[in-house]
């Protein structure tokens, strides 16, 4: 990898693991918490324990007792996560491309405005 990509990919892989982070604390404050193990502690070892936990919370999410709309922004959130997840790990074994790089941070800024969906309360049926 170029520096430059390499410091990109760096960036956005760090930026990965804090949204993680910040999943993880949306999916403990719901009704019925739902906890994921650390990221940044798995990070050295294996993630995978990390990536099923997050795929068994989409499931959970189905028996919150919240809205239908709120029930869909978590699982897109979730989604956005896994979308990002992917292509950094892809960048990592396939090798740079800008337009790899390009598609993780798509994904982390999606992530980020279900967020701030989520937690401004500004759902709707128009995002489901």
């Amino acid at each position: 990898m170029a520096d430059h990509d390499k410091e990109r990919f760096l960036m956005l892989a760090e930026a990965a693991v804090g949204a993680y982070a910040y999943v993880a604390g949306l999916l403990a404050d719901l009704p019925v918490p739902i906890v994921l193990p650390d990221l940044v502690q798995a990070v050295d070892g294996e993630p995978t324990e990390c990536l099923m936990a997050l795929s068994r919370a989409r499931k959970l999410i189905e028996d919150e007792p919240i809205e239908e709309d709120h029930k869909r922004a978590y699982e897109h959130m979730v989604l956005e996560w896994f979308a990002a997840y992917e292509i950094l790990a892809l960048t990592k074994m396939a090798g740079p491309a800008p337009w790899r790089l390009d598609v993780v941070e798509y994904a982390l800024n999606r992530l980020v405005s279900w967020i701030e969906m989520i937690e401004d309360g500004d759902l709707g049926d128009s995002q489901s």
